[in-house]
Order: C-alpha cells, then structure tokens, then sequence
C-alpha cells in the first residue's frame, strides 16, 4: 500500500510540473506533453496498484520474507558489464561494445552461446539501424570507424 502512495504522490507532483510546462496538442506538443500523459498513466497504476493492496490486506508480510530467496549475483554482473560497456563504448565503437554487452546480458540469463549471439546481432543491427541510419543519430565509432 505504501508504495502505491508513494507513486501516487510522485505521479501528481509530475501532472502538476507538467501542467506548469504546458501541454500543447498531438499535432503541437510543448515540453510538458509527454510528462503530463505519462503521469496520467503512472496515477492509474497507482491506484490499481493501491486496490489490488488493499483488497489482499489481510496477508502478512515481513521484510525478511522480501528478501529470502532473492539472489544479487546476477543483478550485480549485470551492473558491471554494464560499467565496462560505459568504458568500452568509445574505445570499441557502438557496433563492437553493445554486441559484446547483449551477449554477455544473455548470456546471463542462461541462454545457449549461439541463440545469444543472433539475438545480439539482431538487436543490435536494429537498433543501430532505427537511430543511426534512420533516425541519423551519431553513434560512437571507435577505433574501427565503422
């Protein structure tokens, strides 16, 4: 229940911010568009969120049952491929930095050497087809420049 209250009261801080940026139209959004329907959306999932809490209030739940069977390990080897990804990126270049990160992320999840690196290789040639070649973003090179 605390937590929906707490989203509640940050998705109402963002509507009221927002407001204050202006909304504009779809066809003419000012910079408080997208905050204003996010933390419209965030405010609906509050409070389904405080429902479905408080209609299971009478299950007890302590904090060392929050925390029994959940293991940090993969959570933290995610974070530090992460950190060398930071590190790698303009040393190896997008291509190079985020197929070696993807990989290492699926791999991760338990998933066989070969599916991981197809997946990598398509997320990564996509991505880098949407934001590079269509979305003309400059992307980090490298030493390879490619």
């Amino acid at each position: 229940m605390i937590s929906s209250l707490i989203l509640f009261l940050l998705a109402a801080f963002v509507l009221m911010t927002s407001l204050g940026l202006g909304i504009g139209s779809v066809s003419n959004p000012q910079s408080g568009f997208m905050p204003f329907w996010i933390s419209l959306l965030m405010l609906a999932f509050s409070l389904i969120l405080f429902g479905m809490a408080y209609q299971n209030r009478s299950i007890k739940v302590r904090w060392a049952d929050l925390w029994h069977k959940l293991h940090w390990q993969k959570s933290i080897l995610a974070a530090a491929f992460l950190v060398v990804y930071i590190f790698l990126l303009p040393w190896a270049g997008y291509l190079m930095a985020t197929s070696v990160l993807m990989i290492a992320l699926f791999r991760l999840t338990s998933m066989k050497a070969w599916r991981a690196v197809v997946g990598a290789v398509l997320s990564v040639g996509f991505s880098y087809g949407l934001f590079s070649l269509i979305l003309k973003t400059p992307l980090p090179r490298g030493i390879w420049s490619f």
